[in-house]
């Protein structure tokens, strides 16, 4: 009579495929061709990690997985790496302000360096703006309003400013030196920001811990 393999026999296995299934579901907002690569790379990983003697074991399961962490989790490591890795190859803030946001959802410095870069695109946008509106409407402009108040008036509606405006037509030249020196240096602390912080994910990625 045959032996019958217990359900046991296959638990080492059917954990690491039940991980892996969820994983490649977590990944779906990637190409079909890169998350076969990721899921192939795990897999390898687990095997590599969780074999004694050459034979996966129930430990050595668990273990590999604990370290690696919900399915959930190291999915999103990896979404966030492909959008932090289009946000290098480009100059458009929109894209690089997307891929920061995904990594401002893993950790307080992603939360830090949104915030950095959010606030200095919005300043350099502001002052470009006010460059480009200033010849079509002459409310445009740095203004004080009272002794030790300032506002940048981009003429979105139809009242007029109190105080008086403080730079006049200097603000053309002003405007697009400042709000695009403010651009290009906020996109170039952006990028650093996002080398450094794929280079730790990488190396750090498979012992499943995240910055």
């Amino acid at each position: 009579m045959p032996m019958l393999m217990s359900p046991q026999a296959n638990s080492p296995q059917s954990s690491m495929d039940a991980y892996l299934a969820e994983l490649r579901t977590r990944l779906r907002a990637l190409p079909e061709e890169q998350i076969t690569d990721i899921v192939e790379e795990i897999r390898s990983h687990i095997r590599d990690s969780a074999g004694s003697g050459g034979v996966m074991t129930e430990a050595g399961i668990h273990t590999a997985l604990s370290r690696l962490g919900p399915p959930s989790a190291l999915a999103a490591n990896y979404v966030t790496d492909n959008l932090l890795a289009r946000a290098q190859r480009t100059r458009l803030p929109w894209k690089i302000l997307r891929g920061i946001y995904h990594w401002a959802t893993l950790s307080v410095k992603g939360v830090l360096v949104f915030i950095v870069c959010l606030a200095g695109y919005a300043f350099g946008a502001s002052f470009f703006i006010a460059a480009l509106a200033k010849p079509f409407n002459p409310k445009v402009g740095l203004w004080l309003i009272d002794q030790d108040t300032f506002s940048l008036v981009l003429g979105m509606t139809s009242a007029i400013p109190r105080g008086h405006e403080l730079l006049g037509w200097k603000l053309i030249p002003i405007g697009f030196a400042l709000g695009g020196g403010t651009i290009l240096l906020t996109t170039y602390f952006a990028q650093s920001c996002i080398r450094r912080f794929r280079e730790t994910q990488a190396r750090r990625r498979l012992g499943g811990t995240a910055q």
